[in-house]
């Protein structure tokens, strides 16, 4: 048989779901803090902190723009805060509301008009917030909010405000929708009286709705709202309806708030038991016949009311973060290339949320303060780390930090435990018993690192492989010697010592020994 060359080993990321045994060669069973991109499977960059030091734990988290400073918010439990990098300065700015919310991780929405932010809690004790982006103020309740009303979720449509999942004087109205009179450039909205047919605002009911309103986005012209197990479109129409309401999808809804992502003209929607993309017509699974029965059995159901999802669009990513098993905040994400239509897992230090938006250079400090070592770090003086006007993630942590994404080679100055792991191969051989003498892999990385190769057999793709191990040296090893032998295959790549490393191709040595 000679050599088996295995290319284009990240075109199909990780599959869980299906027989290992029916994959394509360059299909890969399992995988932890590797991505795949461009064909080639890559350990992930890290994550560093950044804006030293947060003063409560951060619940929420995004920017703004002030005067062409860049600011980020974040919320917590009963504190608001904006951080920004200036003159060589980290400044947290304590602008909390003077009735403090009492947020709830994963409860928070927000809204920006004009630039202007709008921040609900979630509750039905607090009204929506709204800061003048005037660090000598505060947080003061949405002006012309209507009384004794609060709302599950705020969103902007237009220039409009959409609050979704009402409550009026105690009572919660879970169908209902209500948005304002169109806000002037600058200014927040002038009335949500939907009596006064002079203006716009006005309020509907999803008649066809089975399930309670759990959240909303734009999509191109229209904006999506989510139920628990259906979809409705609200496009805006003038007149004296102002909008009109159809239903999109009657089976698929949205899990939580938070758990749905724009991108290129299309939805990324977590839903109760699917992960979906759709057009606002159409939708398609993103996990069938892939990870996702194997995605949500790892979901700690006690704590699911977590689950988010953000976008990373430099890599054309977006992470669906989630709590696994036994894990009290979002530990784990899946994430889906969306260019590449690859899905691979990523371990988070316990992110409450993220959001994408532009940093500061030099952010969090000077070299000095920098606590990747040298061979690890992927920090140059004035280089692409924290590069201006670039969209960056930025993941408000529940161990009261903010991280940046893929700012390091290192997570927050540790090496990551990654790997990827191939079972179940028999080169269309099974009634054979393959010898694998060597294999050849080409692997990039810190030149001197190590990553550990193991190569196992098996006589059914149903049980546990026995695996050797052998060191590969990144820059000086070509080929690697081993002895396996069985009727299936199996491979893995792991971090050894190199901080960074990628996968691009590598060939099996195969001897074909005999039949059954």
């Amino acid at each position: 048989m000679a050599l088996v060359k295995v290319g284009q080993v990240g075109q199909y990321g990780v599959n869980k779901d299906l027989s290992q045994h029916e994959l394509p060669v360059n299909a890969w069973t399992d995988a932890r803090n590797i991505r795949f991109l461009d064909g080639s499977a890559y350990q992930f960059y890290g994550h560093g902190e950044v804006y030293n030091f947060p003063v409560v734990i951060p619940q929420y988290v995004f920017p703004v723009t002030i005067s062409g400073n860049r600011y980020w918010l974040y919320m917590s439990a009963g504190k608001s805060h904006a951080v920004t990098y200036t003159a060589g300065i980290v400044t947290h700015t304590d602008i909390t509301h003077a009735t403090a919310r009492s947020g709830v991780v994963n409860q928070w929405t927000h809204a920006l008009l004009s630039g202007l932010p709008v921040v609900n809690v979630g509750d039905t004790s607090k009204v929506p917030m709204t800061w003048d982006l005037n660090t000598a103020n505060k947080f003061v309740d949405l002006v012309n909010w209507p009384v004794n009303t609060y709302c599950k979720s705020l969103r902007a449509y237009k220039n409009f405000l959409v609050a979704l999942n009402v409550t009026v004087s105690g009572v919660n109205k879970p169908f209902l929708v209500k948005w304002s009179h169109p806000a002037d450039s600058g200014a927040f909205p002038s009335t949500w009286d939907s009596a006064d047919p002079t203006k716009d605002a006005g309020e509907a009911d999803l008649a066809e709705a089975i399930s309670p309103i759990v959240d909303g986005l734009s999509l191109r012209d229209s904006f999506i709202i989510y139920t628990e197990n259906s979809t409705h479109r609200m496009d805006y129409v003038g007149g004296q309806s102002v909008f009109r309401f159809s239903k999109i999808m009657g089976m698929s809804g949205m899990l939580n708030r938070n758990c749905a992502v724009e991108f290129d003209g299309w939805h990324f929607v977590v839903t109760g038991s699917d992960v979906i993309v759709h057009d606002g017509q159409s939708a398609t699974s993103v996990l069938d016949k892939q990870t996702r029965r194997s995605f949500f059995q790892n979901i700690d159901v006690t704590n699911r009311g977590l689950v988010f999802c953000f976008k990373n669009p430099f890599l054309n990513e977006i992470y669906l973060a989630y709590p696994s098993i036994g894990a009290n905040s979002c530990d784990k994400a899946m994430v889906y290339n969306f260019v590449d239509k690859t899905v691979s897992f990523r371990d988070l230090p316990s992110v409450n949320h993220a959001s994408y938006g532009s940093v500061s250079t030099d952010l969090g400090g000077t070299w000095a303060q920098d606590s990747d070592s040298w061979d690890s770090d992927l920090t140059f003086w004035n280089g692409p780390d924290y590069t201006p006007d670039s969209a960056r993630v930025l993941m408000a942590s529940n161990d009261m930090k903010l991280y940046m994404l893929d700012a390091s080679a290192s997570f927050n100055g540790a090496i990551p435990s990654a790997f990827l792991e191939r079972r179940g191969l028999s080169f269309d051989t099974a009634e054979s018993i393959k010898c694998i003498k060597g294999i050849r892999a080409r692997i990039s990385g810190n030149n001197g690192k190590t990553v550990i190769i193991s190569v196992g057999g098996a006589d059914t793709p149903y049980v546990d492989p026995t695996y050797t191990d052998v060191t590969y040296t990144i820059g000086s090893s070509v080929a690697t010697d081993l002895f396996v032998s069985g009727r299936y295959i199996a491979v893995k790549f792991a971090t050894g010592t190199a901080f960074q490393w990628r996968l691009d191709s590598f060939d099996f040595d195969v001897e074909t020994m005999g039949a059954w």
